[in-house]
């Protein structure tokens, strides 16, 4: 894969969900976090489209490594609403 480029784009989102945004990136650039986005999307592309043998293995990688994320995710957030004064969480 070549070295990622600068590109230009404009992004559509409420003030509020921008300042979200922002503040969870803390200390990483919103180039850098919005060109994750854009490997991520054609990642999942790329998994949906798999066919041959080559495409089908980056494919199944890259659809461990988005489990194993989703997989930290809800540890964490069952963690949350188990936790002590975390109000009535634990539905689903």
């Amino acid at each position: 894969m070549r070295e990622p480029r600068d590109r230009m784009a404009r992004v559509q989102a409420s003030d509020e969900t921008w300042a979200a945004f922002r503040a969870q990136l803390g200390v990483t650039p919103v180039s850098v976090a919005l060109g994750r986005l854009v490997e991520r999307e054609v990642g999942r592309t790329a998994r949906s489209s798999a066919s041959d043998a080559e495409a089908v293995r980056v494919a199944l990688d890259d659809a461990r490594e988005v489990a194993d994320e989703l997989a930290a995710l809800i540890a964490r957030l069952e963690r949350a609403t188990s936790s002590p004064g975390a109000g009535a969480g634990g539905n689903r």
